[in-house]
């Protein structure tokens, strides 16, 4: 009965994982749930950019919060307008105390 019982909890626990593992590979929208996802995680945020930091680096806000936002050279261009609301595609970077976005497309929405 007793090993049935630590069959039982084992299966249980397993089950528990994988659907945590499952929900951090989703795609994150908002830049709130950028700073909490993992690194690596996919995102899709969509918003405007706040000020620059320097050549490749930008504050880029949206209705949940601020992020810094690094541009890869392949990203594209940024519009003249700081105003427009632009979709940022790329990937979570993130350690200790930092969270970022390395972007990897820049789309112009308005």
């Amino acid at each position: 009965m007793s090993v049935l019982f630590l069959l039982l909890l084992v299966i249980v626990a397993a089950a528990a994982t994988s659907e945590t593992i499952d929900f951090k590979s989703n795609d994150v929208t908002t830049v709130a749930e950028a700073r909490v996802s993992g690194a690596d995680t996919k995102a899709v945020v969509k918003g405007h950019i706040v000020r620059k930091i320097n050549d490749n680096k930008y504050v880029f806000q949206d209705k949940t919060g601020e992020i810094i936002i690094d541009l890869s050279p392949k990203a594209g261009s940024l519009p003249a307008d700081t105003t427009a609301e632009i979709e940022i595609e790329g990937r979570v970077e993130q350690d200790l105390v930092f969270a970022g976005i390395e972007a990897q497309k820049i789309s112009v929405l308005n």
